[in-house]
C-alpha cells in the first residue's frame, strides 16, 4: 500500500533503492547518533527484512520517494519496538514512528511530512491507540521533528539504550509519545 503526501511517496522497496540506501547509512554524519554506519551488504538486508515486514504485518520501514524527480531520499514508518528497548521503555506501546533521511535531503522538511503521513496511516489503518519515538537526548533534530508531528516528551519514559555498553556516550535516549487524536480519553485508557 503506497502512502502519499503532497511531495513524497512512502512505498515497498524496490531493488534501485539499494545503492542509495546503503550510501545514506554509510555517511558517518547522518548515523552520528546511531550504533555506527551500515555497510552496503547489511543494508541490501535490511532492505530484504523490510520487504518481508510489510508484507507480513503492514508494519515496518518504507522507501521515501520525493515526487518531484523519483530519488529515493530515506526511509519512514511505523514498527515494532525492538525486544531489547521495549524492556526498558516501561509503559511504552510496541509501536513505534521513525525516519531516516539522506544528508543531502536535510532542511526541506521531507521528515516530518513523511512522520506524519505515517502516523496517520497507524490511525486509520492499523487503529492503533498510541506510538512512541526515541531518539538519543542530544538528537536535537529528531526532537523537531518529534515536536513537529505533536509528540510529547514523556520525560519519565527516558531511558538507557540497552544496546550500548555501560557509560557509551549514546545511551542516554528520550521518549516521545502521541495518542490516536481520533480516540476519547476513555479509549485511550481501555488497553
Amino acid at each position: 500500500m503506497l502512502i502519499e503526501t503532497e511531495r513524497l511517496i512512502l512505498r515497498t522497496w524496490e531493488d534501485r533503492d539499494r545503492a542509495p540506501y546503503a550510501k545514506f547509512l554509510s555517511d558517518p554524519i547522518a548515523r552520528k547518533y546511531f550504533r555506527s554506519v551500515i555497510d552496503a551488504e547489511t543494508a541490501s538486508r535490511w532492505i530484504d527484512g523490510y520487504i518481508d515486514e510489510l508484507a507480513t504485518t503492514g508494519f515496518g520501514w518504507r522507501a521515501v520517494e520525493r515526487k518531484s524527480d523519483g530519488a529515493l531520499i530515506g526511509d519512514a514508518g511505523i514498527g515494532m519496538v525492538d525486544e531489547p528497548s521495549r524492556a526498558v521503555m516501561h509503559g511504552a506501546p510496541q509501536v513505534e514512528a521513525g525516519w531516516t533521511i539522506g544528508r543531502d535531503y536535510w532542511g526541506h522538511g521531507y521528515a516530518t511530512e513523511a512522520a506524519m503521513a505515517c502516523l496517520h496511516h497507524a490511525w486509520t489503518h492499523h487503529g492503533l491507540k498510541e506510538v512512541v519515538a526515541a531518539a538519543h537526548r542530544d538528537n536535537l533534530a529528531s526532537h523537531r521533528v518529534m515536536d513537529k508531528i505533536g509528540m510529547h516528551r514523556d520525560p519519565a519514559g527516558d531511558f538507557l539504550d540497552p544496546r550500548f555498553a555501560e557509560g557509551h556516550w549514546l545511551r542516554p535516549h528520550v521518549l516521545y509519545r502521541i495518542s490516536n487524536p481520533g480516540l476519547t480519553n476513555c479509549d485511550r485508557t481501555l488497553n
